[in-house]
């Protein structure tokens, strides 16, 4: 079951030319400011507007943006084929085995690197699925790995996926923070209360914007934005995408639910869907919804047994109830 918990736990030579072992280091994003689709760095938005950040892990960080996701994952003492092979497994636990896959090289930064393209198709024009796995090393024994699932218009997707991989390739987090366990905030926080972190659980993601709280049993992850704008369905757009990518994750999920309940105490209203455990174990339920919060956009999104009894458990930190 931890497993599943955790989950919720792509002409190419024009598009990278950056050298990457000079890319310049982002700085951080200030606490407010931000964008209305994400907590991007500024040379970031223009390609990222309207992804969303989904809590991830202290070395990685996925976005969903529309039916398209990516990722980056640093992953140190990896060599660039381990990071794609590595790649290939989590594409597989999300899509299943039954994929055409390609391998070949990609330009980043103007050298090649290894890549394996994926896609699933009825027809030589019909696919449902399709996307890229690759691995660069910006600095000397620092692999990151690249990954990017497209859903809907597999063929123009491929292309953003590639936009995508120029920028994160050469330039890194997109928003900022340094991915490294030694970059967690702890304890772990939202603006306006410290958060309690149970015993036997871990955090394994922490920072002034976004976090996850694992438990054997139980999931709490979370992100944050400033300013809301009143009306523009942020929040409900934040919660529905990263709604979608938790789905994703965990195959073989029900369809979404949407029922009232409470974030951070402020009525509202929640998806919520099922899933199985891929290692047995029973289903698992999670719960996602969305909040202005004195001006701070919430997301949250907490996941449990199937099978278990309200109240949500400790590690959700009340931040979710039923109504």
């Amino acid at each position: 079951m931890r497993t599943a918990l955790a989950a919720v736990g792509v002409t190419f030579g024009g598009l990278l030319s950056a050298c990457l072992a000079s890319a310049p280091v982002a700085s951080a994003v200030p606490a407010e400011g931000v964008t209305p689709s994400g907590p991007f760095v500024e040379d970031a938005r223009p390609l990222f507007d309207g992804c969303v950040p989904v809590p991830d892990s202290a070395t990685s960080r996925t976005y969903r943006c529309g039916a398209l996701s990516v990722w980056l994952h640093e992953q140190p003492g990896k060599s660039e084929a381990q990071a794609v092979d590595s790649g290939r497994t989590r594409v597989h636990a999300r899509l299943g085995p039954d994929l055409t896959e390609a391998r070949g090289e990609l330009p980043l930064g103007g050298q090649p690197h290894p890549s394996l393209r994926f896609e699933r198709c009825s027809g030589e024009d019909t696919c449902t699925v399709g996307g890229y796995v690759t691995a660069v090393t910006p600095s000397a024994g620092h692999v990151r790995q690249l990954g990017c699932v497209v859903r809907d218009g597999v063929r123009a997707g491929l292309g953003r996926c590639l936009e995508l991989f120029a920028y994160l390739a050469t330039r890194g987090n997109p928003e900022g923070d340094t991915l490294s366990p030694s970059a967690l905030v702890t304890p772990p926080r939202l603006p306006w209360r410290v958060l309690y972190l149970p015993e036997g659980c871990e955090v394994a993601d922490s920072t002034t914007r976004a976090g996850r709280i694992r438990c054997a049993a139980s999931t709490f992850s979370w992100s944050l934005f400033r300013p809301v704008a009143p009306g523009s369905g942020q929040v409900e757009r934040w919660r529905d995408r990263s709604a979608e990518e938790l789905r994703d994750a965990l195959p073989g999920a029900s369809p979404v639910e949407v029922r009232d309940c409470y974030v951070e105490g402020l009525a509202t209203r929640c998806a919520r869907f099922t899933a199985p455990a891929p290692e047995g174990g029973g289903d698992v339920q999670v719960w996602t919804g969305g909040v202005d919060y004195k001006g701070w956009g919430l997301f949250a999104a907490c996941s449990l047994p199937a099978s278990a009894p309200f109240p949500f458990p400790t590690a959700c930190n009340g931040v979710f109830a039923p109504r």
